[in-house]
């Protein structure tokens, strides 16, 4: 880190840091500080971690102007780390225009769940007022806040665009589910005795064995699978983003992968992002004619059965209500958008609210497969 990427904003003890992204690379200590931090504070998603918000600054947003602000105590430890971005961004993918404004890096486009920043507690107050501080004059827009790391950070006076249901599983095993459950679980008995006579094993797949030849078949999955359901996705032109969560993953978090196989070939996989003793469900895929066996249900049952042995906690299954969450037991966690309109186009933005709300009724869901 060189000092023109710093600026040293100490004027007492307490006082922010604040860090110019210009090079992640040269952010090397500071990631290290960041995941321990991270580790360190209570309800944290992966999406608030180094490895997802500097990957997505190199990839999907195009390298914004952004900033680390960071607070440490009296030893000069990290007592927290917010990561803002100043950019042009819509307030929903698939509604226009683009506003300036500032928001949290990783966040928008449908991208990131669980958005917030690892701060403890006791500097909860000195971020909120940095944060009006910072933006003041400017609109700023916060998306789908963490309730816990999140929402508490918002500024008085945001008004809030939308909630979001984002399902959770509380992996247990088998003998402490509820009796829906377990029935549920031994009617794929069947399935399984199926696909086995069809060839088909069950593996983990992990950041170690992911490479292009891996993305390649997890992208034509997808895009099969999309395309027989007649859903378009952006997923497969993530493959850069993808590329740098995988080399930032490590085997206790990151990308991580449950697959089917047939002549040790992958017919079907579930793409989960793995944070603490939490795996998120990102993305999946499998060949259309291999739905007859209920590929995608034996997919999360053997991911479930195979997490809860490994000490996993959580199923997070991210944004989106469908109904296959709440068939495999998910509970919601709401999610939520924040806005505070400002500058010179804070007036015009507020005329467009009421229609963004309108528009957004309907819950925008990642295209997920239907395991029915």
């Amino acid at each position: 880190m060189t000092s023109s990427d710093v600026t040293d904003a100490v004027r007492g003890f307490g006082d922010p840091n604040v860090i110019r992204v210009t090079d992640p690379s040269q952010l090397a200590d500071l990631s290290r500080e960041w995941l321990d931090l991270a580790a360190r504070v209570p309800g944290t998603s992966y999406f608030q971690t180094p490895d997802w918000v500097l990957s997505w600054w190199e990839t999907v947003g195009r390298k914004p102007f952004t900033e680390l602000v960071t607070w440490r105590n009296s030893s000069g430890s990290l007592d927290g780390l917010m990561f803002l971005s100043r950019m042009r961004q819509r307030l929903h993918p698939r509604l226009g225009p683009a506003w300036p404004l500032w928001t949290a890096t990783g966040s928008g486009g449908g991208m990131a769940d669980h958005v917030g920043w690892p701060i403890v507690a006791e500097r909860r107050d000195e971020a909120v007022r940095y944060l009006i501080r910072h933006t003041r004059g400017s609109t700023l827009f916060l998306q789908d806040l963490d309730p816990d790391t999140g929402v508490p950070l918002v500024p008085p006076g945001a008004r809030r665009v939308i909630r979001n249901p984002c399902p959770r599983v509380a992996l247990a095993p088998d003998e402490s589910l509820s009796p829906d459950l377990r029935r549920a679980r031994s009617h794929l008995r069947r399935y399984e005795k199926k696909a086995d006579g069809a060839g088909i094993s069950f593996r983990w797949v992990r950041n170690a064995e992911m490479d292009d030849r891996f993305l390649d078949r997890l992208f034509e999955l997808h895009t099969l699978r999309m395309g027989e359901k007649g859903i378009s996705s952006t997923f497969p032109s993530t493959r850069d983003l993808q590329r740098r969560l995988i080399a930032r993953g490590t085997a206790g978090r990151g990308p991580i992968a449950f697959a089917a196989e047939k002549d040790r070939r992958i017919v079907g996989v579930l793409y989960f992002l793995r944070w603490g003793d939490t795996i998120a469900f990102y993305q999946s895929g499998w060949q259309p004619e291999l739905a007859k066996l209920s590929l995608g249900r034996l997919l999360f049952n053997g991911a479930i059965r195979e997490a809860t042995a490994d000490g996993l906690r959580t199923l997070d299954l991210l944004r989106g209500n469908e109904e296959y969450k709440y068939r495999l037991g998910g509970v919601d966690r709401w999610d939520e958008s924040w806005i505070i309109p400002g500058g010179g186009t804070g007036q015009l933005l507020k005329m467009f609210l009421p229609v963004y709300r309108f528009a957004t009724r309907k819950v925008w869901t990642r295209p997920t497969p239907d395991v029915a």
